[in-house]
């Protein structure tokens, strides 16, 4: 089955100025194990957020243009599908504030692939999809 990052897995696995030494060996190796098997699914928005996130952590650029080639290799582009999905889970749900992450559930959703995350916010997302979050 075929796995989707949320954006703090990949900058605990590539940004220094992190603050959580356990979920950055954690993040690793998830990063190392699922780019080895080719189970790795990266959404533009994941690029995105990772490439703002680097730069407000003073990440060298080099070094954030580096590690977006290499998550580049595993991007798949959005259907309008889970752009209508988004639309949905927000008219019934109110999730508003929570926008980015209903995108990340709605991609999971339509790429039938489990999300993994540090965000304990996700939980308030689990009890309107099927797929799988693991919140480490």
């Amino acid at each position: 089955m075929m796995e989707y990052f949320d954006t703090n897995i990949y900058i605990y696995a590539f940004c220094k100025n992190i603050d959580n030494q356990e979920q950055q060996k954690i993040s690793q190796k998830l990063l190392k194990d699922r780019a080895s098997n080719n189970n790795l699914l990266v959404s533009e928005i994941i690029l995105y957020e990772f490439a703002f996130s680097c730069k407000k952590l003073k990440e060298d650029p080099i070094t954030i243009q580096k590690n977006l080639k290499f998550l580049s290799r595993y991007v798949k582009t959005t259907d309008i599908n889970i752009h209508k999905r988004v639309i949905d889970i927000f008219e019934n749900s109110n999730l508003y504030n929570s926008s980015f992450d209903v995108f990340h559930l709605a991609f999971c959703e339509y790429n039938n692939c489990k999300l993994i995350t540090f965000d304990k916010g996700f939980k308030k997302l689990q009890n309107i999809s099927k797929i799988e979050i693991d919140i480490k």
